[in-house]
């Protein structure tokens, strides 16, 4: 069907970010996957040998009879889909040799992890902390810093068997996004869009926010969200506004009570001044 068919795949080029390495990842993967000879291959879990003259077989044995007599393959034939699938891979990752994947990779997992190290997109618990190096850049639609930040968390939740320990302990399953980390998503995305808006936010949907999670309105706040920051620029001016306008008015003051110093130095009344009372005469306590 047409619906399910998937883009055109495309190369890798030499420079990638993290969401468009996913983008071409999860596309090859889906492509495969419609080739049934290909599509065990893709399983997580499923790995073989690294190919030498010692192990051409990989690992991979013949099916055994819990398999139809009509779908059985050997171990040969196996390892021909196998190949078939990985120089596939290779015609689309030119960025690093073919040998990398057709003869040394011992999973689909271990190729995204080579391809991602080559990047380096590798999760480490210190490259958690360059979440802090992302803001909104010139010309940057809010949109897209909001699919920046997700890409970036999503790319570094714990994997089960990763090389990443959380507390001593290797998470044994694949983390998932929580509600309150979604939260934070949002949350990070509209104080980096303007330092003013979460405020301005809270304030707009109080109510909606009684019941709903901030993440689930985000929608709604996307929407609004050039009225909010107009709302936002109004008040600012309007401060400014209100700012000059009691300079000017102190100003004027200052002068008319003498406490400005001009080109000359302007005598007063020292009784007068202390009862903070225009003066135009002299008088200086002894």
């Amino acid at each position: 069907m047409a619906g399910t068919r998937a883009p055109k795949q495309w190369s890798l080029s030499k420079v990638e970010t993290i969401t468009s390495f996913e983008a071409w990842r999860q596309n090859l993967q889906y492509t495969l996957s419609l080739d049934q000879n290909f599509a065990a291959f893709l399983v997580d879990g499923f790995t073989w040998l690294k190919k030498t003259n010692a192990n051409p077989l990989r690992g991979i044995v013949d099916d055994g009879e819990a398999v139809a007599e009509a779908n059985r393959r050997t171990a040969a034939q196996k390892c021909t889909h196998l190949d078939l699938m990985l120089g596939q891979i290779a015609n689309y990752c030119p960025i690093i040799s073919r040998n990398t994947i057709i003869k040394n990779s011992t999973s689909i997992n271990s190729i995204w992890q080579s391809i991602r190290l080559h990047y380096g997109f590798q999760s480490t618990g210190g490259h958690f902390l360059d979440f802090n190096s992302i803001f909104l850049e010139p010309d940057e639609r809010p949109e897209d810093l909001f699919q920046r930040l997700a890409s970036f968390i999503e790319d570094n939740m714990l994997r089960a068997g990763g090389n990443i320990h959380h507390h001593g302990e290797v998470p044994e399953a694949d983390e998932e996004l929580s509600p309150s980390l979604e939260n934070l998503i949002v949350l990070t995305w509209l104080r980096l869009i303007n330092r003013d808006l979460p405020n301005l936010v809270k304030q707009r949907y109080g109510t909606e926010l009684r019941s709903k999670t901030l993440a689930s309105l985000k929608p709604e706040i996307s929407q609004a969200l050039d009225s909010l920051l107009d709302e936002i620029h109004s008040a600012t001016d309007a401060k400014v506004l209100r700012a000059s306008i009691k300079d000017k008015h102190f100003d004027r003051s200052a002068k008319k009570t003498g406490s400005i110093r001009t080109g000359r130095q302007i005598k007063c009344c020292d009784l007068c001044k202390q009862a903070g009372r225009p003066s135009q005469h002299f008088f200086k306590l002894l």
